[in-house]
């Protein structure tokens, strides 16, 4: 990996740590900035940079750095949030490739949708599995799609017009 590809994946890692920390703190899915994130970086950057810098920030969330929403460290695995983070990961594949492939507003509109589809797919079932299975409480599927995809993807779809429109006018050679 070049240095600038090194640099860039540290400014990923480091706005998705700031981004964190802007949030509403509703429960048991806090509102926060990180979509945002998640969906501009792989539209300005690509895959790798992208991948790599979220794959680093969730690193360090889990070695102990309090870079979650709550916290971090091995046992945020039992957070019922957990899901979130992966799905932000793996978002970052559609996302960028889609980007790539369809050109202007039109391509990176539909790679963060679909992103946005891939991360609370695995939030929500995540979130449900925590609630019911690790938490061992009841707490139905409907209640989680209500509180982890009804009430926040309002938000982020903002989050997902603004992200297309500002990373259609950054042209980064990666």
């Amino acid at each position: 990996m070049d240095n600038r590809r090194i640099a860039y994946s540290g400014i990923a890692t480091a706005l998705m740590i700031i981004s964190t920390f802007i949030k509403f703190p509703f429960q048991p899915v806090p509102i926060t900035l990180q979509p945002f994130i998640v969906l501009i970086i792989p539209m300005i950057f690509g895959l790798k940079i992208s991948f790599t810098g979220i794959f680093t920030y969730i690193l360090l969330g889990l070695i102990g750095l309090p870079v979650f929403a709550n916290g971090g460290g091995l046992s945020y695995f039992l957070q019922p949030t957990f899901g979130y983070l992966i799905g932000f990961l793996l978002a970052t594949i559609p996302i960028s490739l889609i980007s790539e492939k369809v050109s202007g507003l039109k391509g990176k509109l539909l790679g963060g949708l679909i992103g946005l589809v891939v991360i609370y797919t695995i939030g929500v079932l995540y979130l449900y599995f925590n609630i019911n299975h690790i938490q061992n409480k009841t707490f139905p599927l409907t209640t989680a799609l209500k509180v982890g995809f009804l009430l926040p993807v309002g938000f982020d779809f903002i989050k997902l017009i603004i992200a297309c429109i500002i990373a259609n006018k950054i042209n980064i050679k990666k």
